[in-house]
């Protein structure tokens, strides 16, 4: 049987954390980002599945340092989205004390 291309891991796994970080950090302005990026989330899990099932050839044994290293920083995402959104809400709050 005819096998498709390899699958490139590394690019999975940081479009992924690419797609989580953006909707966290851009949720304070748009709080819907959160919903989209689960739903995002779903359509790359079944895409995924369905390429690795079907399209992709079996992939080679990789190292569990990319994995590791995102599970690692996932604190410091969260440190920083926490940071930044008291940062946006705080200046928000100032803007408009007196319209309140």
């Amino acid at each position: 049987m005819c096998e498709g291309s390899p699958v490139d891991s590394a690019n999975n796994i940081s479009n992924v954390m690419v797609l989580v970080m953006t909707c966290i950090f851009y949720s304070p302005i748009i709080p819907a980002a959160i919903p989209i990026c689960f739903v995002g989330i779903v359509f790359w899990y079944w895409s995924n599945k369905y390429m690795l099932l079907r399209k992709h050839h079996m992939p080679t044994m990789f190292g569990e340092l990319m994995a590791t290293f995102f599970a690692n920083m996932m604190p410091f995402v969260v440190l920083t989205w926490a940071v930044a959104y008291n940062v946006f809400i705080s200046k928000l709050h100032k803007a408009y004390q007196d319209d309140f």
